[in-house]
Order: C-alpha cells, then structure tokens, then sequence
C-alpha cells in the first residue's frame, strides 16, 4: 500500500545518507573547507572588516566602471539605504556569499554553456535535467547537501548554485549556438584548435548572453538567501527567518528584507547596464 511504498522510500534515502555521510565526508568536507578557508572567508573578512565608506567607494566605482554613471548613481542610493537599514556587516556577509556563488555558477555555467552550446547531442541530455533541477523545489536538494555539508555558509552556497547554474548554462549554451557557423568554419580553416575557437571565436561573440548570465544567476542566487540563512548562512537571509518565528526581532526580520531588495537592485542595476554595454 500507500505507506510501504513512503516507508521504503524513506529507508532508502536513509541508507543512502549514511553511506554517503560515512563514505564521502572527507572529501565533501576538504571541498567544503576549501572553498570557505580559500575564497569566502578572506573575501567575507575584507568586506566586513574595512570600513563601510571604503567597500561603499570600491562598490560604486565598480558600478561606475562596468555599468555607467546610472548604475553608479543607483548604487550610491542603495549602499545609503543600508547603511541605514543598521544591518551593513549583515549585507556584507550575505554578499560576499552571493558572489562567491555567483563566481562559481558563472564557471559552471560557462563550462557546461559552452559545452551544450558545441554538440547538439550534449544539449539534448542536459536540458532535460538543467529544466528538472530548476522546477525542484530548493527544500528538496537541501536535504541531501544538509547531510553531507552541515548546516554551514557553504550549504547554502551549494543550494544556490544548484537553483541558479541551470539557468546560467542554459544562457551561455543558447549565446555559444548562436555564434554563426560561418565565422567557426573560417576559424577552424585558418588552423584554428578547440581552445581557440571556444575562446578567441564564441565566447567573445557571445558576450552578451555571458553578461545576462551573470545578471540571471546573481538574482537567482540572491533569491535563495533566505533559505540559506535557515540551513547557517547566517547573515541576512538569517535575519529574515528569526523576524518571522520571534516578535521582538520583526523589525530587523523587515530591515534584513529591505537589505536583501537594496542588494539585489543594485546587482540588477549594474548588471543590465553592463549587459547593455556587451551588446552594444
């Protein structure tokens, strides 16, 4: 009946957590390490320990720089929000992880893009997965890593980039397609290797799905901070969680949304103009 089946189900998946706890944890766990000793934490370290007025600068005249004077006016509105919203170590550890996750759905993306965007055969195995994995609900992925990871800033880091790397390599594979055969054939005549071709011929033809890539996994990673903060991304995605379960943290719960909206407008903003700027 209905419960056996539930009941199998649930050993099995038992099963297979033990064994990949007992089994894998060493090498999830340097993984884990790695990334978080290696890259999130100096970054975390530098980006909440310099004072605010100096990220604030560095912040905007990158808006300024790959986005034009109105990213750069957009952000200089934003990082004023939060600096006033109290919560600006907060909204510098949730972004040093938005990045870092972003950093590592936009290898992933172009990896896999190019990859899917080269052979028709590739495609037509990922896509169905890559649609899979984006309609999967985020709670149900996140069991798995919970066992394997912990409940640690890299979870979430994970359950991010498995939400929003579908979405990148679908982008850059549709960019890569789109580089006309012609200009590969003529490369490929004038002695031109894989390598070459990739990143000399359709990478940099497909430079504006590249730039709305990025655009698309940084809102996607972003849209997963608050279930991040519930399996220990802290931060304010935490913030958020605490505000709806504790009545004398409601207005932090609401000043770590705002954050969480100022962040991700400011991404967005500078993101599309630098998209813009690509396809010109």
């Amino acid at each position: 009946g209905q419960g056996s089946t539930g009941s199998a189900i649930a050993s099995a998946a038992d099963t297979a957590t033990t064994w990949a706890q007992d089994n894998l944890s060493g090498l999830t766990n340097a993984f884990r390490d790695a990334i978080t000793n290696g890259l999130l934490n100096p970054f975390q370290t530098l980006l909440t320990d310099s004072p605010w007025w100096v990220v604030a600068g560095v912040l905007v005249a990158l808006a300024v720089v790959l986005g034009g004077r109105r990213s750069g006016v957009t952000t200089v509105v934003c990082l004023g929000l939060l600096v006033g919203t109290g919560l600006w170590s907060d909204a510098m550890t949730t972004l040093a992880s938005t990045v870092v996750a972003t950093v590592l759905v936009m290898a992933l993306g172009i990896v896999f893009g190019v990859w899917m965007g080269r052979s028709r055969m590739v495609d037509r195995v990922l896509r169905p997965s890559l649609d899979a994995a984006q309609v999967m609900p985020p709670f149900v992925y996140l069991v798995p890593f919970l066992a394997l990871f912990g409940a640690t800033r890299f979870t979430a880091i994970v359950a991010a980039i498995v939400y929003a790397a579908p979405v990148a390599m679908k982008i850059v594979a549709d960019g890569v397609r789109a580089v006309p055969e012609a200009t590969v054939e003529a490369a490929t005549s004038a002695g031109c290797n894989t390598w070459q071709i990739i990143t000399k011929v359709q990478l940099p033809m497909s430079r504006s799905a590249l730039t709305l890539a990025t655009n698309q996994g940084l809102i996607y990673v972003l849209s997963m901070v608050v279930v991040g903060g519930l399996v220990g991304a802290g931060a304010l995605g935490y913030d958020v969680v605490a505000g709806f379960s504790q009545g004398q943290l409601y207005g932090k719960g609401l000043a770590a949304g705002l954050a969480i909206v100022l962040l991700g407008v400011m991404f967005d903003r500078i993101t599309q103009a630098a998209a813009r700027r690509a396809s010109a």
